[in-house]
């Protein structure tokens, strides 16, 4: 699987999250909410969300594409490109160098003293 393919699901479960949240804070509270913003560090994934292609080999991921693309197109979520850097949960997809992983401490675990 690819990296794309991996945020893509991510993406989509993400979005599958804010829906069902959305859904539930306007029964509740009979309020309108923004576009729900999700950062992003994959330019393909961006690039798949503006100009969606199919072929053979992303054909498994077309109905989440699909989807999320819809829902991108009619400003229902909203999607952000930002470097890596400041992506505090970064460190946890992959092999982290030693940097990444003290920022991450800095900036969450500060919440558990």
């Amino acid at each position: 699987m690819s990296l794309t393919e991996s945020e893509l699901n991510a993406l989509s479960d993400g979005e599958q999250e804010n829906q069902w949240l959305t859904f539930l804070i306007k029964e509740l509270w009979k309020i309108k909410l923004a576009p729900t913003l999700f950062h992003i560090n994959n330019k393909g994934l961006l690039e798949r969300l503006q100009n969606f292609g199919s072929n053979s080999k992303t054909k498994h991921l077309d109905i989440k594409a699909k989807n999320l693309r819809e829902k991108f197109k009619n400003e229902e979520i909203s999607v952000n490109l930002i470097p890596s850097s400041p992506m505090i949960a970064d460190s946890l997809t992959k092999a982290a160098p030693h940097s990444s992983i003290k920022n991450f401490n800095k900036n969450v675990c500060q919440f558990f003293h």
